[in-house]
């Protein structure tokens, strides 16, 4: 793999998101992600901006592992699945990854392929979804096939195909397991078809197994199920399944109005038929299904957007309630214990404040805890030399805690960095939706070749 330096102009660019804060792939740092061990929560992976951190004493201390040593590079945001025998899969555009030894991620018997989303069922199968176009230049064939392992991920026979067979571009964004029945499975996504006028088209499709993904009966056929708002650049994402019925399921449908906002549809006959309960003039980049059953015998609905702040509804989408004091949220997850984790803004950005923290965890909704404050990591993960780990990953610690903040385990030797200059930021001249990356809106007018997509998990076209 190939070190990344940090270049005076991207260094700039992350200078005018966080002051004082660059990473070496241009991006402020962030968390992206949260992911418990199942069955074993006090095992976390959070996903970050700048690689991974680790904890193994839930939440109380973490580690970090570079993009090096998973495998990826630059703006790309993995999936991470985290199985009950301690196996970590990663998806990435150089296909699955699984780490089982605590250090390193390899190959899988899967190949190449680029895998789009994975899922973990209530029966510790694993699920992942192909999106690989062909690609002759390297070898790959087009793939757009649902895997199934019931070994940990060992083999995956069988695999199924939802869509048309004679389609060449498919993108599935979500696979999601009904966590009261391993027997149902949700799928979405969407492939480009031909355009009578020219070009393509994008097309939706939402997909429902009944049999463990044997196969699938498609929700989406000509038009568009009832209830739904679908535009040329929508989004279908199942979010969330109500925890004692398949049938109870939640889409987010991102660009809703096909520019800016985001929406929440509810279904209760399992995907056939939807009724919009939220919409947002931004994104919607958290939300979740609580386990318990409130006192009006619903599940609390929680949503959250950097910006505009965290809500609740205890009706099921009827209403409505701003959280006073809640963090700028960007992801949420809920544990077994009924605790609900938080990706949060460590440092903030312009137009969004700074929680001091990059996870924070609540129960009540009302008091948020700190789970993780970047400026107090030590350490990156310890691995035995000849792994990427140790040769690049370690040996990069010093200067990736230098610019979190942090002070790094005196083992590492870190030489004391001269105090940096002040730099102001730019003035804002305006801002534009950045999606669901805690990274922020980047200072426009650089000299940097970037460029922010939304969702950062889209394989290029």
């Amino acid at each position: 793999m190939i070190r990344r330096i940090i270049a005076p102009a991207v260094l700039a660019a992350a200078i005018a998101i966080a002051p004082g804060r660059a990473l070496g792939n241009g991006r402020a740092p962030g968390t992206s992600s949260i992911t418990f061990q199942q069955g074993h929560e006090q095992n976390i992976v959070a996903g970050m901006t700048f690689g991974v951190l680790i904890s193994h004493d839930g939440g109380k201390t973490w580690a970090w592992m570079c993009e090096d040593a998973i495998g990826y590079k630059g703006t790309y945001d993995p999936r991470y699945t985290y199985t009950g025998t301690g196996a970590l899969f990663a998806t990435t555009f150089n296909g699955l990854k699984v780490m089982r030894d605590s250090c390193t991620f390899g190959d899988t018997t899967e190949g190449s392929k680029f895998v789009s989303a994975s899922a973990l069922g209530p029966d510790q199968a694993f699920y992942y979804a192909a999106s690989q176009t062909t690609d002759m230049a390297h070898g790959v064939m087009s793939d757009f096939q649902i895997y199934k392992s019931v070994n940990d991920g060992v083999t995956f026979p069988n695999p199924t195909r939802p869509d048309d067979p004679a389609d060449t571009n498919v993108w599935w964004e979500s696979l999601v397991i009904a966590p009261s029945s391993a027997q149902t499975v949700y799928l979405s996504g969407y492939r480009y078809i031909p355009n009578p006028t020219g070009g393509t088209l994008r097309d939706h499709m939402l997909f429902r197994s009944d049999n463990a993904g044997a196969s699938w009966t498609a929700l989406v056929k000509t038009g568009q199920p009832a209830g739904f708002t679908l535009m040329a650049n929508s989004v279908i994402d199942i979010v969330g399944i109500a925890r004692e019925d398949p049938r109870h399921v939640y889409a987010r449908v991102e660009l809703v109005d096909n520019t800016l906002s985001d929406a929440i549809f509810v279904s209760t006959d399992a995907g056939v038929s939807w009724k919009e309960i939220r919409r947002k003039t931004a994104t919607i980049g958290a939300f979740v299904v609580r386990a318990a059953v409130n006192g009006a015998g619903k599940h609390d609905l929680v949503l959250g957007t950097q910006a505009l702040g965290t809500e609740v509804s205890h009706d099921d989408g009827t209403s409505w309630t701003l959280l006073a004091g809640a963090p700028h949220v960007n992801c949420l997850t809920e544990n077994a214990a009924g605790e609900l984790w938080a990706c949060t803004q460590n440092y903030g950005f312009s137009g969004v404040g700074s929680d001091d923290a990059g996870i924070m965890k609540t129960t009540d909704l009302v008091t948020w805890s700190k789970v993780l404050h970047y400026q107090d990591l030590t350490d990156a993960v310890s691995c035995a030399a000849g792994t990427i780990q140790h040769d690049t990953c370690a040996a990069m610690w010093c200067t990736v805690c230098m610019q979190l903040g942090c002070t790094a385990s005196a083992s590492y030797s870190c030489p004391v960095a001269s105090e940096a200059p002040t730099m102001t930021p730019p003035p804002s001249k305006g801002c534009c939706d950045t999606g669901a990356s805690p990274s922020g809106p980047l200072a426009l007018g650089l000299t940097v070749a970037m460029v922010v997509l939304r969702p950062r998990r889209r394989r290029a076209r």
